[in-house]
């Protein structure tokens, strides 16, 4: 489905500034050495899943899949770079150009902050349309495809039809949680049934990251929209 020019963009600087601005907050460690380490994938209780790097003792989670992956190690902190880190800056900067009109007419069509569904998408794919994971999570938003058919979507490998299902997912988190984006973010990544699980951000690694990520780039984005306009 392709969506019309419709409608006007009152923050199209604020996007085209704004959006370059934490795309290049990347980290710029360098690599020393590589080494393998397991990757687990569980299938949760709501049906969702769980990629760790460690085995769970929880019996409710299924081990369906086990593999091998290359880490790469920072000479400076000895810390596991952060897999979006990875991305290509500049070619973020131009994918990130191409789907702000998508991005921005979605998140008026779902009442979502179109700054929002920006730090998603560069943290769940750097902007890439044929992003894959692991766990079978597809394209811009890193849609299941179990999610992309809740959300109506006949085609979660299409940019806008992606988009449109993951703005629109994420609006419904934000309204299943009365509102708080912490949780609705959490909710994104670990399913809205661990969130009410564990009443709060789970405790997955992953998951918290996640959250700070997507928070802090929000955070950063929404400032600078703040400046532009005063």
């Amino acid at each position: 489905m392709k969506v019309s020019d419709c409608f006007a963009s009152p923050i199209a600087k604020y996007i085209r500034l704004g959006i370059f601005t934490v795309l290049t907050s990347l980290s710029t460690s360098v690599y020393s050495s590589s080494s393998w380490s397991m990757v687990y994938v569980y299938e949760k209780p709501d049906g969702g899943h769980l990629m760790t790097s460690s085995r769970l003792k929880k019996s409710a989670y299924r081990l369906i899949k086990t593999y091998k992956t290359r880490k790469a190690i920072s000479k400076k902190s000895n810390r596991v770079k952060p897999v979006h880190s990875l991305c290509n800056k500049k070619r973020m900067r131009v994918r990130a150009e191409k789907y702000r009109r998508s991005i921005e007419i979605y998140s008026r069509i779902y009442n979502v902050d179109e700054s929002l569904v920006h730090s998603i998408i560069k943290n769940e794919s750097c902007y890439q349309v044929n992003a894959k994971s692991p766990v079978g999570a597809i394209g811009l938003m890193q849609l299941m495809p179990g999610t992309a058919k809740d959300m109506l979507i006949s085609n979660p490998w299409d940019p806008e039809q992606n988009i449109q299902g993951g703005v629109r997912y994420i609006a419904e988190m934000i309204k299943t949680f009365n509102g708080d984006l912490r949780l609705a973010i959490a909710a994104y990544n670990a399913g809205p049934g661990n969130v009410r699980k564990y009443k709060g951000i789970p405790p997955f690694r992953e998951t918290r990251t996640y959250v700070k990520r997507v928070m802090r780039d929000y955070q950063r984005l929404t400032a600078q929209y703040a400046s532009i306009i005063q």
